[in-house]
């Protein structure tokens, strides 16, 4: 890339505009130079913009490639830290969740445990309106019963001995 050079080496008295100061038809000459060295100025940068173009296009699939490479490594190294971030914040849900769980199995069981006993209660109370006994008193008056048979065996077994022994008695005599 070529830069005009001369315009930025010479002391300002000496360029084009200080030659206008002169007289008017040196004014109207040096407007012309100072045109021509605008556009030459112009097509510089002109130029330094296509140059710029040419060199994105001939450099693009390499930066293109770096810039890949660049951002593979990027990710892998931030990878690891949002994963283990992600984890931990998992489980720090999945712990309160748990902990939900188990709060609200602890209320349902109370709960369940509560309406049992109401429910026994209701059962309890029609039960004996209705004269059907409890189970403690079935209870007792099964043992009721026992005793009534063992006091019937009992005395059952006295007659028959009763009877063996009189008839032991008669053959002695």
């Amino acid at each position: 890339m070529r830069v005009n050079t001369e315009l930025r080496r010479k002391p300002p008295e000496e360029t084009e505009m200080a030659k206008m100061k002169g007289t008017g038809k040196s004014a109207r000459g040096g407007q012309g130079a100072v045109q021509a060295q605008m556009l030459e100025g112009l097509h510089q940068v002109w130029l330094a913009g296509m140059g710029a173009v040419s060199k994105a296009q001939h450099d693009a699939p390499k930066l293109f490639d770096e810039l890949v490479a660049e951002g593979a490594q990027f990710q892998a190294d931030t990878r690891g830290s949002a994963e283990a971030a992600l984890r931990g914040v998992l489980g720090s849900v999945q712990e309160r969740i748990n902990a939900g769980v188990t709060g609200v199995r602890g209320q349902a069981n109370e709960a369940l445990e509560n309406l049992e006993k109401i429910f026994q209660t209701r059962v309890h109370r029609a039960l004996a309106q209705l004269g059907v006994p409890s189970a403690s008193e079935v209870h007792a008056l099964g043992k009721r019963i026992d005793a009534l048979n063992a006091n019937i065996d009992r005395l059952a077994r006295r007659p028959a001995a009763a009877a063996k022994s009189r008839g032991r008695r008669a053959s002695r005599k």
